[in-house]
């Protein structure tokens, strides 16, 4: 059985999680678009912020590209150019010009307390990378001798000569202490393609010590894992502290530029939003749930009260007070339970009626009911009392259904007791142990909470008795029939016996008759003499009572109903074209199964005489085909067919288009009930065209389906 739960607190147990999740839900959501809307907003500013410092580095290294150009250009024609170029740069501390080998050949500087003509500057980088081809070069961070600070240089080809411009980042350095983040620090860091420190505004000694950060995570986890303007997480220098942010790197330099936020200011930023959020939430879940209380404890008082008038009415208290309820909803459902009240008593009244007539229906039919359980009877109609000769239904109940059973079908009945079965036959013993032909039936249902059988039993005694008749006039006719064909068989035979004796007599008395001819003619009178005897076997084993089930070839039987049919058409002319030649292997019963196939072959012949069909057309072709376990056997003729208007008719008992003189309509029904109850086949006819050797022919067209499959042995009478 299965569990049951409390509507009650399914419903309010519903309603609280409903309310705790919900809001839980949402503000986690809320949470997470407050954050992700955040880091956009921080994104968004920090690529701005990049953007804004690249493009400053830019113009300024194109300023100094520009200013290289000039003094290439200008140098050798002002010797004053050097000089006004560094003052009126602030970015430019100093220019040197070499020769092709490192010597200082002139210069200018803001302060020119260590630097001379004639100076070696050939050991220097920025030199040899032009001397080595280049035509500029940018330097890494470096400590020049010149102004005694870390400086960066751009050295440049002037014809033979080489110029070096010493570079500070002035009014980048301004601008980058412009962006601050909320903790007062500085957004932007500045790297060279060294990765020495160029700008940190937070840590200048960084700048002058020149340290170099390739292994710190700031070029593990951002520079060398990411894609420019690309956000990520990586770890402050030797600190625990995280910073959020992004880089790009100066193509023509090679310097990297970052912009950052210090991560756990981000999230404390969002904290304070996050601690409203889930104030709300715990006051929201709260005042939702008193609700819930409350409207919950006021519904389901309506619902107890609902409850037990339903428990009142379902255990038959139907004069139970129902109250009032202040719900208007409610109102009209307790309406309804009054007013089922009052139907159910009407109904009560009106299903006794009911069942009255009920049972009056059932004692009515034709059939007799048993009900049983586990082979018991515990109740039954009137017609299957008297069925069984008793007078009461008392005397039924608490029997055996196998004590009603007789003896010959106890083993059919036993195999069925336990499914539901189709319409069989079988022997019924009644009181006082007479035996009945009965037709039964059996299915299971379900009666108050049991499996039980309900038995329906018709007797057929009275229709078996007129079918045994029907079968007597059958054999009859068949006899009938069966004496012309043996005339027809005979009288060949006696003409020959008759000739030899006459003309043994003949030469006998004019001393003619010689050893030779003697046994001629004694061998023709003991080959018709076998014949003779042959012929009468083949009869009488069709008279035979023939009634157990046994395999048989249908192609063998079919030429034995021929040969036993075979000088009556011949003596019609007609033609049968068997065109069987394979074995077809069934189980049946072999003379009834002759008989069916001669009543379809005479049915034929009498149609040709009926319809005057010409001597040399008569034709009677006979087919037999097998799919798996099914056979079809199909008997056609060339008559003309059977008119439209009574060919669903001709297997009806005693419907005869012929003459009195010449059929009882017997022989089509008997085949019928040979084929479908006896072989548990089918048969049917039609009027079918067909062609045979090039002509077109009309006729009735027989068609037998049976089943090669070995069938349940049942009594044929």
């Amino acid at each position: 059985m299965k569990k049951r739960y409390s509507l009650k607190k399914l419903i309010l147990y519903f309603l609280i999680t409903f309310s705790i999740v919900m809001p839980i839900v949402i503000g986690i959501i809320v949470s997470f678009n407050f954050y992700n809307e955040n880091i956009n907003t921080l994104k968004h500013n920090q690529k701005q912020i990049l953007k804004q410092i690249t493009i400053e580095t830019q113009e300024l290294l194109e300023k100094i590209d520009s200013v290289s150009k000039y003094i290439s250009r200008y140098h050798g024609d002002d010797i004053s150019i050097l000089k006004n170029i560094v003052e009126t740069n602030d970015n430019i501390t100093s220019i040197l010009i070499l020769d092709k080998k490192g010597i200082i050949t002139d210069f200018f500087a803001e302060d020119n307390a260590n630097i001379y003509k004639g100076f070696d500057y050939s050991n220097k980088q920025y030199f040899k990378e032009i001397v080595n081809g280049k035509e500029f070069f940018w330097s890494s961070l470096f400590f020049s001798t010149i102004n005694e600070s870390q400086s960066l240089s751009y050295s440049f080809k002037i014809k033979d000569k080489i110029g070096v411009i010493f570079i500070k980042l002035t009014d980048i350095e301004s601008l980058i202490k412009v962006f601050k983040n909320s903790d007062d620090s500085y957004m932007i860091r500045m790297y060279d393609n060294d990765g020495k420190v160029i700008l940190n505004p937070d840590k200048p000694e960084l700048q002058l010590r020149s340290v170099n950060e390739l292994s710190q995570s700031v070029f593990i986890d951002l520079i060398h894992k990411v894609k420019p303007y690309e956000q990520s997480l990586f770890f402050k220098e030797n600190s625990s502290a995280r910073d959020f942010g992004m880089y790009v790197t100066i193509e023509q330099t090679g310097w990297s530029i970052i912009v950052r936020e210090c991560y756990e200011n981000i999230l404390s930023n969002l904290k304070n939003i996050v601690i409203s959020i889930v104030l709300t939430v715990l006051v929201f879940i709260v005042i939702s749930i008193f609700i819930i209380v409350r409207i919950n404890k006021i519904l389901f008082a309506s619902l107890d009260n609902l409850e037990s008038i339903s428990t009142n009415i379902a255990q038959g208290k139907y004069n139970s007070i129902i109250n009032d309820s202040y719900f208007e909803e409610f109102g009209g459902l307790i309406n309804g339970f009054k007013n089922m009240q009052h139907e159910i008593k009407k109904r009560e009244i009106s299903l006794e009626k009911s069942v009255e007539s009920f049972e009056a229906l059932i004692n009515s039919t034709m059939e007799g009911l048993v009900l049983h359980e586990n082979g018991v009877c515990f109740d039954a109609n009137e017609v299957a009392v008297k069925l069984f000769g008793y007078e009461r239904k008392d005397e039924l109940i608490g029997k055996k259904i196998l004590d009603f059973i007789a003896p010959s079908s106890l083993e059919l009945v036993k195999s069925k007791m336990s499914v539901d079965s189709n319409p069989y036959e079988i022997k019924m013993v009644k009181k006082d142990g007479s035996e009945i032909e009965t037709l039964v039936q059996g299915k299971f249902f379900e009666m108050n909470n049991k499996i039980v059988k309900a038995s329906a039993v018709i007797d057929i005694t009275d229709i078996k008795e007129k079918e045994k008749l029907l079968f007597q006039q059958s054999k009859m006719a068949s006899m009938g029939e069966m004496i012309g064909n043996i005339a027809h068989q005979w009288r060949q035979p006696l003409s020959t016996i008759s000739t030899a004796s006459s003309g043994m007599k003949f030469q006998k008395e004019f001393g003619e008759l010689k050893d030779e001819d003697f046994t001629v003619s004694m061998d023709a009178i003991l080959k018709s003499t076998q014949y003779l005897s042959n012929t009468i076997d083949d009869f009488r084993n069709f008279f035979n009572a023939d009634k157990q089930l046994v395999k048989f070839d249908v192609n063998r039987l079919i030429k034995k109903s021929l040969s036993l049919i075979d000088s009556s058409l011949k003596s019609y002319f007609i033609n049968v074209h068997n065109e069987i030649n394979e074995e077809v292997i069934i189980y049946g019963y072999k003379n009834e199964f002759i008989q069916a196939i001669m009543n379809i072959i005479a049915n034929a012949r009498d149609a040709f005489l009926t319809n005057n069909i010409k001597e040399e057309n008569k034709l009677i072709i006979i087919d037999l085909k097998r799919n798996g376990s099914t056979v079809l056997l199909s008997i056609q003729d060339n008559a003309g067919g059977i008119s439209e208007d009574i060919i669903s008719k001709i297997f009806e008992p005693y419907f005869t288009t012929k003459h009195k003189s010449r059929g009882t309509g017997i022989g089509l029904y008997m085949t019928h009930q040979i084929i479908t109850e006896h072989l548990e086949g089918e048969i049917n006819v039609k009027n079918e065209t067909f062609m045979f050797e090039n002509k077109r022919y009309k006729g009735a067209k027989f068609t037998i389906k049976l089943s090669s499959e070995i069938k349940e042995e049942k009594q044929i009478t």
